[in-house]
């Protein structure tokens, strides 16, 4: 009787010990997938990544030809002033450097021809702020939107911020900054800010960051 209180005492260890080795087993390969998973996520961050770099590389590269071509015609002796955007004639555009010193150094001046309904700033790439140049340019530029607003208290300015790819979360915010600098100009040149409405166009893609400026109603 004795012995057979012994045998019947030390049974459950191989069941704990199979137990435990089933648990460790399944969490080093929930671990093992995790890693996997984690490895494919990060190449495909980094690809992601690298390709918004080099196509960002691109269009400052092409930023720069823009804005340098200007500047060397005009330096020639009889050079002809810029040509103006004929295929909106009532748009005002605004080339904005920003105050990033990247940028900033390999900008011209903005070149600016007064609209009566329209303005458009175009930003570089990269550039989120308002630089000086393109500040007095605005100001010369709002003189027509600003004696329209005067004359009817039912119109407003709406500042609305384009961009490439505005769907990303990213060129959103930048957009956003970008709609918030120049609306912080206008109210520093005398616009009342109950007749300034800011948002984001989400349905059109352009091809570099702007932001536009245009009489509207109020609703």
């Amino acid at each position: 009787m004795a012995g057979g209180g012994k045998s019947s005492g030390g049974d459950f260890w191989p069941g704990f010990v199979d137990a435990l080795t089933n648990v460790v087993i399944a969490m080093v390969f929930v671990i093992v997938v995790l890693a996997i998973a984690l490895s494919f996520s990060a190449q495909m961050l980094a690809k992601r990544m690298a390709a918004k770099i080099a196509e960002q590389e691109a269009e400052l590269g092409r930023a720069r030809q823009v804005v340098v071509a200007p500047a060397a015609e005009k330096e020639k002796p009889g050079g002809t002033p810029p040509v103006v955007d004929t295929a909106a004639p009532q748009r005002t555009r605004i080339a904005v450097a920003g105050n990033e010193a990247a940028l900033a150094a390999s900008a011209a001046a903005a070149k600016v021809k007064p609209a009566e309904h329209y303005l458009q700033l175009d930003f570089a790439p990269g550039a989120l702020t308002v630089d000086e140049k393109a500040a007095k340019a605005l100001a010369e530029a709002l003189a027509p939107l600003k004696a329209r607003l005067a004359e009817s208290p039912a119109l407003r300015l709406e500042v609305v911020a384009l961009g490439p790819e505005i769907h990303l979360s990213e060129n959103q915010r930048a957009a956003f900054i970008r709609a918030m600098a120049v609306r912080n100009e206008l109210l520093g040149q005398g616009v009342a800010g109950d007749r300034i409405v800011t948002r984001i166009d989400m349905k059109a893609s352009a091809p570099a960051p702007a932001v536009a400026v245009r009489l509207g109603e109020k609703p």
